[in-house]
């Protein structure tokens, strides 16, 4: 694709970036046929390809209007649509550039910035978005019904009893600043799970959050104090435990830190300065390994329940990982069932079924509709978002996949 972007956004990293990007698209329009919206409104501005022209005319100095904001918002960033482009075209990072650069133009009403501001102010913070939660969870009962569908339940904490920990490879077990609250289950269980695989587990103390939120919502000084207090935090932390690896559960979390290094390159800060502590950061499924685990518990039994999967986008599209753990989890004997067009997003996406709940439900249905055809006794995930927006519409318990398989360690203990 041709490009002639504004001459002052040139001198910008992010600029510069961004039509190297636009350069790579061929109009081929396969993103098209894997895009969620696309495939919901089968408005062309509302697939990538369409936004890619929305978003260079913008840079190339057209007015920034409502109703491009309007096709830009409605973008899940699932990256479906970076799997299935021949040419590399990284709509990821162009997408949040062009929301970076239209967030300054002033073009959302008063009520839109207090929302999101709301959000933003709220949600990373565990102290304030517990409060949140445990208020909402409790009236939850008597809300209406289109609120009270996007109001979780805050799951009581188990017991995942660890082993013994001498391990030699030390691991920092990040928490989640909204995981830590909705399902502590989750990290409870992953430390189990990394004990029983011998690491030396370290649970984050206090809890932070990995800046996803903020990012999403455009609010960059925000994300930057978030990215330059982890990396100072880690790097001491690192110094006194020399640690073996950074672990995040949440794959949407991981996306975001493993955006670090992108995200400190457009800032203009020195990645070499971090690159040692950046290249330990792990999703836990890249420590997870069936074999080493039955070595270690030669009697582990999977459970025989009909169990779904449902891969986040973020593990699947952004880490690319989903089917590396598929294959894990039936090494160790699980019978997993994946549904039809599960390259789709479920509608979670963040604050997306918050900001965009139509669009968001209509996905959920759809998603809820497939998981259920094969009847399962239990749906797993590996996000925290996701596994809440399914849990709301869903009967069957829907747990993160380090539960399911933290529950079975006591069953291959000598």
């Amino acid at each position: 694709m041709q490009t002639n972007l504004k001459p002052d956004l040139l001198t910008s990293a992010a600029a510069s970036q961004a039509e190297r990007i636009l350069r790579k698209c061929v109009h081929c329009g396969f993103c098209t046929a894997t895009c969620p919206t696309y495939q919901l409104l089968g408005d062309e501005l509302d697939g990538p390809r369409g936004r890619i022209y929305q978003i260079k005319r913008v840079l190339e100095g057209a007015p920034a209007d409502s109703e491009t904001l309007l096709h830009l918002d409605r973008c899940l960033t699932c990256k479906s649509c970076e799997t299935t482009c021949p040419s590399g075209v990284n709509y990821g990072e162009l997408i949040d550039l062009a929301r970076y650069h239209l967030e300054q133009q002033n073009l959302r009403s008063l009520p839109q910035r207090m929302i999101r501001g709301m959000l933003g102010w709220l949600l990373p913070k565990r102290s304030r978005n517990h409060l949140l939660f445990r208020l909402s969870s409790a009236m939850r009962p008597i809300l209406p019904g289109p609120l009270k569908h996007q109001t979780p339940r805050i799951r009581a904490l188990g017991e995942f009893p660890l082993a013994q920990q001498n391990g030699d490879k030390a691991v920092l077990l990040l928490e989640g600043c909204v995981q830590s609250t909705l399902s502590p289950n989750t990290n409870a269980a992953a430390a189990a799970l990394l004990s029983a695989l011998g690491y030396r587990v370290i649970r984050e103390q206090p809890v932070s959050c990995c800046g996803a939120v903020n990012h999403h919502l455009s609010q960059g000084s925000q994300t930057d104090a978030l990215i330059t207090q982890n990396l100072s935090d880690w790097q001491a932390l690192d110094k006194r435990e020399n640690l073996h690896a950074i672990v995040s559960t949440a794959s949407g979390c991981g996306v975001m830190l493993k955006d670090y290094p992108r995200l400190l390159r457009e800032r203009g800060a020195n990645v070499d300065e971090h690159q040692p502590i950046l290249d330990k950061i792990r999703d836990i499924s890249e420590l997870f390994d069936a074999h080493s685990l039955l070595q270690r518990l030669p009697e582990f039994k999977a459970r025989s329940a009909r169990v779904a999967w449902h891969a986040p986008c973020t593990l699947n599209h952004g880490q690319k990982l989903a089917s590396r753990l598929f294959e894990q989890l039936q090494a160790l004997g699980y019978q997993l069932q994946q549904p039809r067009d599960a390259h789709l997003c479920c509608g979670s996406a963040g604050t997306y079924s918050l900001l965009q709940p139509e669009l968001s439900n209509r996905l959920l249905a759809d998603k809820k509709a497939k998981l259920l055809a094969a009847d399962p006794e239990l749906i797993i995930t590996a996000n925290v978002g996701c596994e809440h927006h399914l849990a709301n519409a869903i009967d069957s318990p829907v747990i993160h996949w380090a539960e399911l398989v933290a529950r079975d360690l006591e069953s291959g203990k000598p």
